[in-house]
């Protein structure tokens, strides 16, 4: 591999991380960050892709966080996925329902009738986004995991520009191979003087 094919590589591995430190919003009531996860996915594969920013789906404490929430991200949206579910093996509707970060809840905000489990599986919370005029947006919902519409709200108690143990992991493995690359590239010509 040359010496160009390397370093357009390790940038390309950079670059990649890149999307772990931007485009988040700091919330000064709960001293966390905030971003959206990519569209069109279910609260599983929201869930994945938070734990990728090494956070999780937003666990909501107020009615002040709620609102915060509403106005940051809630704009143009129709429903957008928290962090809650419910327990496998729950009695439905109302019962069993946990934050994905282990915090106990506080508060809720169920919509009129909700959770209602509606239809079958109605295990993981959305909020309704401004666009949701009944009952309206900021109140919760319990959907379906199989409902691939939504976007996630990630929440990340750590600022993104400090990298994580996994992020740094990343970036030193990037230097690691640059310099075995650079040792592979050189040794030869070295040897040839």
């Amino acid at each position: 591999m040359s010496h160009r094919k390397l370093m357009l590589a390790s940038l390309i591995i950079v670059a990649a991380c890149a999307p772990a430190f931007g485009d988040w919003t700091y919330n000064p009531g709960t001293g966390h960050w905030y971003r959206l996860t990519a569209p069109g996915l279910t609260w599983t594969q929201a869930e994945q892709a938070a734990a990728k920013f090494a956070g999780h789906l937003v666990t909501i404490n107020d009615s002040a966080e709620n609102d915060w929430i509403l106005a940051q991200f809630g704009t143009g949206q129709l429903y957008l996925w928290i962090g809650l579910y419910q327990l496998p093996g729950s009695p439905e509707p109302a019962t069993g329902w946990v934050w994905v970060s282990g915090e106990p809840i506080t508060f809720t905000h169920w919509g009129n009738g909700e959770p209602n489990e509606n239809s079958p599986d109605e295990d993981f919370g959305e909020i309704l986004g401004a666009l949701v005029t009944n009952p309206g947006p900021g109140w919760w919902n319990d959907s379906r995991d199989s409902f691939p519409l939504n976007a996630g709200i990630v929440e990340r108690e750590v600022d993104p520009a400090v990298p994580t143990v996994s992020e740094w992991g990343l970036v030193v493995m990037t230097l690691l191979t640059l310099a075995a690359g650079t040792i592979i590239l050189v040794r030869p010509r070295l040897a040839r003087a």
